[in-house]
């Protein structure tokens, strides 16, 4: 299995996904190779982890043969991402989901609920990544995971008041302030998204990464405002996605 074409690369949540699945189903890995492209930063809250984990056994289901519905093959990158601490719930939205939204009801895919709400179609999310987070850390301590629910629960009963775009935004950043994992550096690239006209800028969920919500004329500036405070900083645009996780033809 290969990473970005480093096949010696520790892709913990894919492996014991891949192998899980097919240890059920009984077949051998045998000589089957996985090569994965990740294009998104690894390790700084992106959800790399379970869409890696999750591509692989969709994959790898189809190479080998093994036919289940899709929200069942998700149980085995589901599963891995809560054992190895890489994410809590990622993986069902990544499975159906699309767009912008948060989930309302927690679970496994197939049972947990994603509330989409409406974005423009010039909206992007600019994005600038100091380096990765070891989540383990924080989703390993009883106190930090008490907090993270404790805030998630109030977040969840304010946007459920006012599913919008704006209300999620505000809402994410107060849910990273109160939160206080953020860095001196991630509340300074925050801080300069909003000053350069972003509608929300809030720390990647875990990671030492900013996320900021813009439109046509803001995306720009912020793009500009974080390329300024160093070479080393990598910066991305992404559209808000509209396809849901499947297999792609050949």
């Amino acid at each position: 299995m290969s990473v970005n074409g480093d096949w010696d690369y520790n892709a913990r949540t894919t492996r014991r996904s891949v192998l899980d699945l097919l240890a059920i189903h009984g077949v051998g890995w045998g000589h089957l190779r996985l090569e994965q492209d990740v294009r998104v930063p690894i390790g700084s809250g992106f959800g790399a982890s379970g869409a890696s984990a999750l591509s692989g056994v969709l994959a790898v289901a189809k190479a080998v043969g093994i036919e289940e519905p899709k929200t069942r093959l998700a149980q085995y990158p589901h599963q891995a991402e809560i054992e190895e601490r890489t994410g809590v719930g990622t993986v069902s939205v990544i499975c159906e989901g699309t767009g912008a939204g948060a989930i309302v009801r927690p679970g496994p895919p197939g049972v947990a609920s994603f509330l989409k709400v409406r974005t423009p179609s010039s909206a992007r999310l600019v994005t600038a990544t100091i380096g990765p987070f070891d989540k383990k850390r924080a989703l390993d301590s009883p106190k930090m995971t008490s907090k993270i629910n404790e805030l998630g629960d109030d977040a969840l009963r304010r946007f459920l008041a006012d599913p919008t775009l704006d209300c999620l935004g505000s809402c994410g950043e107060e849910f990273s302030l109160r939160l206080g994992l953020e860095t001196v550096e991630v509340k300074k690239l925050a801080h300069l998204a909003k000053r350069a006209g972003a509608l929300h800028a809030s720390q990647n969920m875990i990671g030492y990464a900013v996320h900021a919500v813009t439109d046509e004329d803001s995306q720009a500036k912020v793009v500009r405002a974080f390329r300024g405070v160093s070479r080393d900083l990598r910066v991305d645009v992404f559209e808000v996605g509209r396809r849901k996780a499947g297999v792609l033809s050949s």
